[in-house]
C-alpha cells in the first residue's frame, strides 16, 4: 500500500495573542494548464489531500497551565465559507480543535468532490497561552496525499498543482496600503480586551467581521485597530491600562485624515475605554472637536464595578488586591488613592459626561445568564424591562417553573467554562438558524425611564444593588453610577441569552467554539457600521464642547489629578500574575 507523498511541513511556534494563517490550494490541473483536463476529473473523484496540526510542546507542559496553557485552537474551512450561511454538502462543513493540547494532532481530511479548478481552504492556528509574555507553543503543520503521509517522515516533494502562503499575526491586522495612502476620511474603530485576554487572537473574528462592512462605505474608510500591549499587564489597574491606550490613539493611530471615531470594549475593555476617552478630553480638548465620536459600545463591561452580589470572601479578594488594582477599581475600593472615591465613580462624571453625550450611538450588549464574570445588573447599567426579560427567557428555556429572578453569576461555572470550552453542536456549526434565538431585548433607555423601573424594582429584583448607601448619600455607589451615567443621554441597551461560555461566546474569541456569539457580532456590525448613511438610534448628538478646567479646590488640588497625574501604584500586579512571573523567572533560568 502507498504511503503518498508530503506536499508541505512546516515547523512554527506561537506566543501569546498570535495567530497564524495557511491559504491552501490544490488545483486540478497542473500549473501551467488552463484546462479541466477529462483526466483530471477522473481523477479527482472520492480523492482527498490531508492535513495535520500537531503541539509539539513537551507533554509536561499539560500541567503548565499558569505559564501558558500551551494549547492552540485550529480551524479548517473553505475559503467560500460564511458563518451565516447554511452548510448543505457535509463534506465542506468546517473543522476545528479548541484545545490542541502538547503532544497531540488534529487530522482533517480535505475532500476533493466537486467540479473545480481549484480547491481553496483556510487554516487558523491560534495561540491559546494567557498568562506569560515570555513562552511560545511549538507545532508542526503538514499538508499530504494520503492520511499515511502525515505520519511518515517523508521528505516534501513538489506537487505542481498544490500551494500555500502563510500570513502572520500582523499579516492579518495590517491596514491595507491603499488605505493608509488614501485621502479619504477615515472613521478609527478601536477595539480593546478584557481581563486576561489580547486583541489579536481574542477579538480577530469581530475584527474581521467590521472589516467586510467596508462595501458599504464608499466615502470613507473603517480602519479597524486595536492595543496589543496591554497584554498580561490587566492587572495593573484601569489608570494604567486607560492611559496607554491613549498614547496609543494619539501617537500610534491618529492622523489628519481621521474624521470619525468608534469604541467597541469587551469585559474590563469598556471601562479602560471610559478612561481613555476621559483623559484624551482633559489633555487634548481639542481632539474631540476635529473627531466625531460616531459609536460607543461596550459588550459585557463591568460599568458599575462587580461589588455587588459577590460573595464576601469575593469582595475581600478584590478589595485586597487578588486581582491587583485592576481588582480593587472593578470592586469600588475606597482608597487614598482617588480620593476616598471608587475609580468608576469618578469616571461616571466629568470629562466623560461631556464627551459621552456626544456619541451618536452608546451601546451596551449584556449576558443575562452563563456570564459569571460580569453580571448582568454591572452590564446592562442596573435599569431594565426584566419582567419581559425574564418572560422571553423563560419562554426559550420552556421551563414550567415561573422564571422570577435574575439568573445569578456564578465564578466557579464560568472558569470551569473557559477552561473545558463547551463546544456548539455540529447542527448548530452546519445551520446557525438551528439555535435559540440569542436577542432577548433591544430598546432605547432615557433617563425618565429609568426613574420608572426604579420604582418598579427597587423593592425587589433592584434591591441587593440599592441597599447599601453611601455615607451622606441616599444611594448605593451602584446607583449613582448608573444614574450619572444616565444623565442626559439616551442608551441603547441589547440583552443576550447566550450558553456557556456566554462571556467569551459575545465576542466570539475562537471562530467556532464561540460560535453561539455570530449573531450578537452580526447585530452589532449591521446596527452599527451599517454604511454611509447607517442611522442613529441614541440621538440627539451634540457638538463636543472643550472643557473648561475647573480651578483648584482650596488645598490647591487639581479636581482632575486623579486622571492626569503619575500612576504610582500601577506597578503593582494581582496574585495570579505575580505568581505567573515569579514562575516564569525560574523556568527560564534552569
Amino acid at each position: 500500500m502507498t504511503v503518498g507523498e508530503t506536499f508541505y511541513h512546516e515547523k512554527s511556534a506561537l506566543e501569546i495573542g498570535q495567530v497564524e494563517r495557511y491559504i491552501i490550494t490544490y488545483g486540478l490541473n497542473r500549473r501551467g494548464s488552463s484546462t479541466l483536463s477529462s483526466l483530471a476529473l477522473a481523477e479527482s473523484m472520492n480523492q482527498s489531500i490531508w492535513l495535520r496540526v500537531k503541539n509539539v510542546s513537551k507533554s509536561t507542559y499539560k500541567a503548565s497551565y499558569i505559564m501558558g496553557p500551551f494549547d492552540l485552537y485550529c480551524d479548517v474551512r473553505p475559503d467560500d465559507y460564511e458563518d451565516a450561511q447554511k452548510v448543505v454538502v457535509s463534506a465542506e462543513a468546517p473543522q476545528y480543535k479548541s484545545n490542541l493540547m502538547p503532544q497531540t494532532h488534529f487530522d482533517v481530511q480535505l475532500p476533493l468532490h466537486r467540479v473545480r479548478d481549484q480547491y481553496v481552504w483556510i487554516v487558523d492556528v491560534v495561540s491559546g497561552m494567557i498568562f506569560s509574555t515570555n513562552n511560545h507553543t511549538s507545532y508542526e503543520l503538514i499538508v499530504g496525499s494520503t492520511k499515511d503521509s502525515l505520519r511518515s517522515k517523508l521528505d516534501v516533494v513538489d506537487n505542481a498543482r498544490f500551494g500555500i502562503q502563510k500570513l502572520t499575526t500582523s499579516d492579518i491586522w495590517k491596514i491595507p496600503m491603499q488605505v493608509q495612502e488614501s485621502t479619504k476620511p477615515k472613521h478609527l474603530v478601536v477595539l480593546s480586551h478584557g481581563m486576561h485576554s489580547n486583541v489579536p487572537a481574542d477579538m480577530m473574528y469581530l475584527m474581521e467581521q467590521l472589516r467586510k462592512q467596508q462595501k458599504a462605505y464608499s466615502q470613507s474608510y473603517l480602519v479597524v485597530c486595536g492595543l496589543e500591549d496591554n497584554v498580561c499587564l490587566t492587572e495593573r489597574g484601569v489608570k494604567f491600562l486607560g492611559l496607554r491606550l491613549a498614547k496609543y490613539i494619539l501617537d500610534s493611530q491618529y492622523n489628519d485624515s481621521v474624521t470619525e471615531i468608534s469604541f467597541i470594549g469587551h469585559s474590563l475593555g469598556g471601562v479602560v475605554q471610559m478612561f481613555a476617552i476621559a483623559y484624551i478630553a482633559v489633555q487634548h480638548p481639542q481632539f474631540f472637536q476635529k473627531v466625531r465620536p460616531v459609536n460607543f459600545i461596550s459588550l459585557a463591561s463591568p460599568l458599575l464595578g462587580i461589588a455587588a452580589h459577590n460573595p464576601k470572601y469575593i469582595k475581600y479578594s478584590l478589595s485586597h488586591g487578588v486581582m491587583g488594582e485592576t481588582g480593587k477599581d472593578l470592586g469600588l475600593h475606597r482608597g487614598k488613592r482617588y480620593g476616598k472615591k471608587p475609580l468608576l465613580y469618578l469616571l461616571s462624571g466629568e470629562p466623560f459626561q461631556s464627551v459621552l453625550k456626544c456619541f451618536e450611538n452608546r451601546t451596551v450588549y449584556a449576558n443575562c445568564e452563563n456570564d459569571g464574570i460580569v453580571p448582568l445588573y454591572t452590564s446592562g447599567l442596573l435599569y431594565l424591562e426584566y419582567t419581559p426579560i425574564l418572560s422571553k427567557l423563560q419562554d426559550m428555556k420552556q421551563k414550567k417553573k415561573e422564571i422570577k429572578k435574575v439568573p445569578k453569576p456564578s465564578i466557579i461555572g464560568s472558569v470551569n467554562s473557559v477552561m473545558t470550552q463547551p463546544k456548539p453542536s455540529k447542527e448548530f456549526i452546519a445551520d446557525p438558524t438551528t439555535g435559540d434565538a440569542t436577542i432577548l431585548h433591544d430598546k432605547v433607555y432615557t433617563a425618565e425611564h429609568c426613574a420608572k423601573l426604579r420604582e418598579e424594582y427597587g423593592d425587589t429584583i433592584l434591591k441587593p444593588y440599592l441597599k447599601h448607601k453611601v455615607e451622606g448619600e441616599d444611594k448605593s455607589y451602584q446607583q449613582l453610577i448608573a444614574d450619572r451615567l444616565h444623565d442626559g443621554v439616551s442608551w441603547r441597551k441589547v440583552v443576550v441569552a447566550l450558553p456557556p461560555d456566554a462571556h467569551n461566546n459575545i465576542i466570539v474569541r475562537r471562530r467556532f467554539t464561540n460560535a453561539y456569539g455570530w449573531p450578537v457580532v452580526k447585530h452589532l456590525v449591521s446596527q452599527h457600521f451599517g454604511g454611509d448613511d447607517t442611522p442613529n438610534v441614541t440621538i440627539p448628538q451634540q457638538t463636543f464642547t472643550p472643557l473648561q478646567r475647573l480651578p483648584a479646590d482650596q488645598d490647591n488640588e487639581d479636581p482632575y489629578a486623579w486622571l492626569t497625574m503619575p500612576d504610582e501604584q500601577a506597578a503593582s500586579s494581582g496574585l495570579l500574575s505575580s505568581t505567573s512571573s515569579m514562575i516564569d523567572r525560574k523556568w527560564h533560568r534552569r
